[in-house]
């Protein structure tokens, strides 16, 4: 018979280690880096080559088109950052990629193949665009199918000119691309999830203001530009309060991006924003007319505005929860 010795030093169990971590780092927002760069070479170089031959006057109807041409570029980039990081995170995690190799090639790969796709799509869709035009401009609501087919065209451009060659990089670098070890769990800061977030929410509400104010509202009858700038910055302060709010939400560290539920979460916090925008719309419509005073009509809209704004903070963090639950009980601590 044997026995236990009450006396020997007591052993731990054996365990398996605990499996190592894999940081995210910054290699997705890198990729958004060479988005932007090459973007701002295809604005800028298309504008100097025209103020050198100077096409169609160009020169002189600069000033009054610069305010435009900045704030449609500038909401267009958050539009194509949101959709690149969204992009570059879900193959990373579909195909478990720990780190992209050689990341250099791959930027650089990346930025010239959206040059020569962004050129190559931009004159189809321009030669491929007269016919409409013509029919367009012969329809009495022309204004609207104009900003229709400006919608469009740019999601045209986003798929065809950014996305498609960011996906043929990354697909023809996978093989190279370090994977991820058995049992290897990612990290990744939860600001990353929020900026996902924030440009989502925010590049689409650009959309559906600039789409409105051009069809709808005729904000661009003036032809000044300065519309455009203000519709633009506009967007920066439920920008800041979204992107705040899903980060104080959120646990320092996530194990995933989820980038399907980062647009879903944009999307729902949109939808819930829009109804409550149309609610407080008719309110201060019923209140403008119950008043018939067109000069307190200020008096009216800033209240509803800040309320709005207030309301972002809540709705975030609601749709935060809601979307990213099981990654922030995963986070809790036991």
């Amino acid at each position: 018979m044997t026995s236990d010795n009450p006396f020997a030093t007591p052993q731990a169990p054996l365990t398996a280690p605990k499996a190592a971590l894999a940081s995210v780092g910054r290699e997705p927002l890198q990729f958004v880096a060479a988005m932007i760069v090459a973007a701002a070479v295809v604005f800028f170089g298309s504008n100097a080559v025209q103020w050198i031959f100077d096409l169609g006057n160009y020169r002189e109807r600069l000033p009054q088109y610069l305010p435009t041409m900045l704030a449609n570029w500038l909401g267009g980039l958050a539009f194509y950052a949101a959709a690149v990081l969204l992009l570059v995170h879900y193959q990373r995690e579909r195909h478990g990629i720990a780190r992209f190799q050689p990341l250099a090639g791959l930027l650089v790969g990346f930025g010239v193949a959206y040059l020569i796709a962004t050129m190559v799509v931009s004159t189809a869709v321009s030669y491929l665009s007269v016919s409409f035009y013509q029919w367009a401009f012969e329809q009495g609501s022309r204004t609207l199918w104009i900003a229709l087919y400006g919608q469009v065209n740019s999601l045209i451009n986003l798929a065809l000119g950014c996305l498609l060659p960011l996906w043929l990089v990354l697909h023809l670098a996978r093989s190279r691309c370090e994977p991820m070890a058995p049992g290897q769990a990612a990290v990744l800061p939860s600001w990353h999830v929020a900026l996902a977030v924030a440009l989502c929410f925010t590049a689409v509400i650009y959309k559906l203001v600039t789409a409105l104010g051009y069809g709808v509202l005729y904000l661009y009858s003036g032809a000044d530009g300065w519309q455009s700038v203000f519709m633009l910055s506009s967007c920066v302060l439920p920008f800041a309060i979204v992107m705040t709010a899903v980060r104080t939400r959120l646990p320092a560290r996530l194990s995933r991006f989820a980038a399907g539920r980062v647009l879903a979460c944009a999307l729902v916090l949109l939808a819930l924003w829009m109804v409550a925008i149309v609610l407080a719309s008719v309110l201060v419509a019923f209140a403008a007319y119950s008043s018939l005073n067109s000069s307190s009509l200020p008096l009216y809209l800033l209240p509803p505005a800040i309320l709005l704004l207030a309301l972002l903070w809540p709705l975030a963090r609601w749709c935060t929860g809601w979307f990213f639950a099981e990654q922030m009980a995963a986070a809790a601590p036991r």
